[in-house]
């Protein structure tokens, strides 16, 4: 495995107001690994996501993807949705892609139709995206960052709102693209069951700033679920979110 890693954040720094969002904050991801991003609610998980993304600045710090510190070139390494995926609901799963698609790299119908398969939509491509369960445009929004063949995949909330039978289906497409496609994915969720189940590594911030992070099997103590290191090490601070 390459030693270079496929993000790297140094003394990543954002304020609004006079206040520190995001603090100095050092983020290191493995190539190839699913690496959760968690924090009590308010914390600064999006705001560094968008960062990471380029969609707001920063006041201070570096980002590296797959050790190009360059923020154009780096993000043809990139796709995300942050904040939910969003979509014209009278037009079909395929349409939608179609009209993303020429915004970016192009991709032909058959590209398309084989991302909508890998999403498990191959069935329903021609349906109009308002008949889909949330479930359904979760996964379309997953096909969606997936269209400028990123290598890093960042995804905020991915399985939020979703029934058990739900979670379980993003869970296994969000290991398959790792297993089958060697993806790194970089996700943030408050389930914490979930992330347990998922990821290979977590980072814990706390007002902007990182408490914790290594492999999940290292952090969790004797007898701890992932919510107990959560609480521990944050000592309860706030609504997990």
């Amino acid at each position: 495995m390459t030693d270079t890693l496929a993000l790297e954040t140094r003394g990543l720094t954002k304020s609004y107001s006079g206040k520190a969002v995001v603090a100095d904050l050092d983020l290191q991801v493995r190539p190839g690994c699913i690496y959760g991003f968690l924090g009590p609610n308010g914390a600064g998980k999006t705001t560094t996501m968008r960062m990471i993304l380029g969609l707001i600045s920063r006041d201070a710090g570096t980002v590296r993807l797959f050790g190009d510190d360059d923020p154009i070139a780096g993000r043809r390494h990139l796709g995300g949705i942050v904040e939910g995926p969003r979509f014209y609901e009278y037009l079909s799963g395929m349409e939608n892609l179609r009209i993303l698609a020429s915004y970016g790299p192009e991709a032909s119908d058959d590209e398309l139709r084989e991302l909508l398969a890998l999403v498990r939509l191959a069935d329903r491509a021609e349906d109009r995206v308002k008949t889909y369960s949330l479930g359904m445009k979760q996964r379309l929004g997953i096909a969606q960052a997936l269209l400028s063949r990123p290598k890093l995949l960042l995804l905020d909330e991915p399985t939020n709102g979703l029934d058990p039978a739900g979670m379980k289906e993003v869970r296994e497409l969000i290991r398959s693209m790792q297993t089958e496609r060697g993806l790194t994915v970089f996700v943030s969720s408050h389930l914490l069951a979930e992330v347990e189940l998922l990821c290979d590594e977590v980072g814990i911030i706390q007002e902007g700033r990182k408490v914790a992070d290594g492999r999940v099997d290292e952090l969790i103590e004797s007898g701890e679920s992932l919510e107990d290191c959560f609480l521990r090490l944050t000592a309860g601070g706030g609504q997990i979110r």
